[in-house]
């Protein structure tokens, strides 16, 4: 697994990109959201996402998922609310990975957005950063 390098605080780390083993980059974030199965749209549980990439995210819940569920997650990035399809690729224990179906143009563009932020921040910003 790549060895997770610390920024700003403990909630919030990005791998090390040179250590990256994934075709599409991920970050993780420490970040409230919610859920609903698309059979049930009527249903609404409270979640968290701990990983965020443009091929899919992890998602923590006390709600019981399994692999094959359909669902859409509702979560603030950047200012924006993004809703995003996918399907339930792995379950362990309370966290789940969730694939996207097919992500629209505007997600896919505020997502890669929050990433390239993440990993290709200015060594002058990390600078700033670390002076405060």
């Amino acid at each position: 697994m790549a060895e997770a390098r610390p920024l700003f605080n403990q909630s919030f780390t990005v791998f090390d990109p040179k250590k990256q083993k994934r075709k599409k980059a991920r970050v993780r974030l420490s970040t409230p959201g919610c859920f609903f199965l698309n059979s049930h749209s009527h249903r609404v549980n409270n979640c968290h996402l701990v990983d965020l990439g443009t091929g899919g995210l992890t998602i923590q819940s006390g709600s019981t998922l399994y692999i094959g569920d359909r669902i859409t997650v509702e979560f603030q990035l950047n200012s924006q609310t993004l809703k995003i399809q996918g399907v339930v690729a792995r379950a362990t224990g309370k966290d789940y990975v969730v694939r996207y179906e097919e992500l629209p143009q505007f997600e896919t563009s505020v997502i890669q957005d929050y990433i390239h932020k993440v990993f290709f921040r200015d060594d002058k910003d990390k600078d700033k950063s670390k002076d405060k």
